[in-house]
């Protein structure tokens, strides 16, 4: 008896950790009212570590468009971020809102997701350094838009297979970027992103460009949201007093560590071969690291 008491506890351990089991991850319908629109949105709350949670807001492109709080929801870059968050006990509210079918991600429709992200942060159950923006196509151009119009909001942005154009190259800079275009994409040109870029250099902007070969605009939106690209986003915290975003420094507790092999799968426990293996950390503020080390 003593021993099957021991064996629960134990699972219990594992299972609040999420060693064995992910958490499942539900998007409620939500709507907000806002200068005479009212936006239609999906809504996740995932468990983590940290005090308050970031908040994540993707995107949709225009085929998602309309007023049924369903469709956008059709789009791959939802479940991988939100796998993500869940899988690294990243703590945050992720939202998905839905563009009404004659709008796009600007003007009006623009000041209505702005009000509603400061909804969440005035009510204090997200951190206002830890907002990030990411979307596809017609969401890829909408984020570089809020960038340009609301600098000041976030702490990261990832906008894939999106058009900057026109956009204010010297407030999208005060924002670490990560933007993926492919080249067969025949709807966004790579070319209008370079330039952009270049014109941010003049600003010290921070930002990566990944242009990926026989890509067409259907496969950037699907499959550009990777692990890597995911962890290059959400490590960076933004600093209200400062307004300078930047990698934190402050992991605070080390809560878990999983060892991997260099080809990336995971291994059971700390390896005791000899060898090069990669090392990820947990912490418990929601960050992450990765380093290899060598074991002699």
């Amino acid at each position: 008896m003593k021993y099957r008491n021991y064996l629960i506890f134990a699972l219990l351990c594992l299972f609040c950790r999420g060693e064995m089991f992910a958490q499942e991850i539900n998007f409620s319908k939500e709507t907000f009212s806002n200068a005479n629109m009212t936006l239609p949105y999906r809504k996740a709350t995932i468990q983590g570590y940290g005090d308050k949670a970031s908040l994540v807001v993707y995107l949709h492109g225009g085929s998602s468009k309309g007023n049924d709080n369903e469709i956008q929801m059709q789009e791959p870059g939802i479940n991988a971020i939100a796998t993500w968050l869940s899988d690294n006990n990243h703590k945050a509210i992720m939202l998905v809102p839905q563009c009404p079918t004659d709008k796009a991600w600007l003007g009006t429709t623009q000041d209505v997701l702005v009000a509603l992200i400061k909804t969440y942060i005035d009510r204090g159950v997200a951190d206002a350094d830890k907002v990030y923006i990411l979307g596809g196509s017609m969401g890829g151009t909408g984020t570089w838009g809020m960038l340009s119009n609301h600098s000041d909001m976030f702490a990261a942005a990832m906008p894939v297979a999106g058009n900057p154009t026109g956009q204010n190259a010297e407030e999208v800079a005060k924002v670490p970027i990560l933007t993926v275009m492919g080249t067969a994409d025949k709807i966004m040109k790579i070319s209008n992103v370079e330039a952009f870029l270049t014109e941010m250099d003049a600003y010290n902007a921070e930002y990566e460009i990944n242009v990926e070969n026989g890509w067409t605009h259907e496969d950037v939106c699907k499959k550009s949201y990777t692990n890597e690209r995911l962890a290059w986003i959400f490590k960076h915290i933004k600093d209200s007093a400062t307004g300078i975003n930047g990698i934190t420094n402050d992991k605070s507790e080390t809560i878990k560590i999983v060892w991997y092999s260099v080809s990336g799968q995971r291994l059971a426990s700390e390896p005791t071969q000899r060898g090069v293996y990669v090392k990820k950390s947990f912490y418990s503020n929601g960050s992450t690291s990765s380093e290899k080390c060598y074991k002699n």
